[in-house]
């Protein structure tokens, strides 16, 4: 499957770790139900292995448990249920005994023009814990929360911004391997990939000689007066004259005659020391192998009626004189 540049895109930064969860969960779904989509991801990753040489690993900072063991308690602490003023109908904040008691003393004095000489006074002692309000998430004011917020907003400020950094230089590197693979030619020579250039020596077989079958068209066992060559493969044929050329008004004609003296056929007129041609075409190899050839003198132009006129002067059989390979 030819995938677009989105989905090859989207495969590279999936092996780079650069996506949201959402893009996350979608490019997993895709591995799930597209192999072919898995292969191309984790061809990507084998492309950038690389780079987690390229990157040291760094020692989280010591307070970073603390930090995030406050953090949960803050979540759990803002999705607790709040105490609900029955007199109001809205929800109130439950209230330390040793603020109210001090509330209660100014209002007091307030009302009779007076200032208390001294406030009650807090002890310092950790107070017993019931063990029925252990089980209690303690309730943490909106002031305080904001407080926690800036604390652990500040020492997170230079984790940040080395993941920004690091996520630039990952989108830098993938858009540098991208362009090797698909525009080489927009890079620099020096960061172009480098061809491998393999030599291979392939040697080709020489072609099959075909076999060559050749026959002495001769009228006694001295002389011949022709010498008729065949080829096996494209079945054409080759006639040299011998003997001395026909008379003004003759020509030679040469015949295929079957094995079981069936009726001879032409298979052309040979003119000039040299004839070569295709009557041969649409005979059976057997029949070309097996049969006699004979050359008879007809008028000029060969026989008009596709017979011998006269008895052949010249016949000869094939024997096959180059075997094939």
């Amino acid at each position: 499957m030819a995938y677009s540049d989105d989905h090859i895109a989207l495969a590279a930064e999936y092996a780079l770790g650069t996506l949201d969860a959402d893009e996350r969960a979608l490019v997993e779904t895709m591995l799930i139900v597209d192999p072919g989509f898995l292969a191309l991801v984790q061809a990507w990753e084998h492309k950038l292995a690389p780079l987690h040489q390229m990157v040291s690993s760094v020692e989280p900072p010591a307070e970073l448990w603390g930090r995030i063991r406050e953090a949960v308690a803050l979540s759990q602490s803002a999705h607790a249920a709040p105490v609900k003023n029955e007199s109001e109908g809205t929800p109130a904040a439950p209230v330390d005994p040793v603020t109210q008691e001090m509330t209660s003393a100014l209002n007091a004095s307030s009302a009779q023009g007076t200032i208390p000489a001294a406030l009650p006074e807090t002890s310092t002692a950790a107070p017993e814990l019931d063990p029925v309000a252990e089980d209690i998430t303690p309730v943490v004011t909106p002031a305080d929360a904001e407080l926690s917020s800036a604390k652990e907003s500040s020492p997170a400020k230079g984790g940040n911004v080395f993941g920004l950094i690091m996520s630039a230089v990952a989108a830098v590197l993938a858009g540098v391997i991208a362009l090797q693979v698909y525009r080489p030619s927009a890079l620099p020579a020096a960061l172009r990939m480098k061809p491998e250039v393999r030599t291979v020596e392939v040697r080709i077989p020489p072609p099959p000689a075909a076999a060559q079958w050749v026959a002495a068209l001769q009228s006694d066992a001295r002389d011949p007066g022709f010498i008729l060559t065949v080829d096996a493969t494209t079945r054409r044929y080759t006639v040299r004259r011998v003997g001395p050329p026909p008379a003004a008004d003759k020509s030679y004609e040469l015949w295929i005659v079957p094995s079981k003296l069936g009726e001879p056929r032409s298979i052309g007129v040979i003119d000039g020391e040299f004839t070569v041609g295709g009557g041969l075409a649409n005979v059976d190899a057997a029949a070309i192998n097996n049969s006699i050839y004979a050359v008879t003198v007809e008028a000029k132009g060969g026989s008009t009626s596709g017979k011998p006129t006269a008895q052949p002067l010249w016949a000869g059989k094939l024997y096959e004189s180059v075997p094939s390979r």
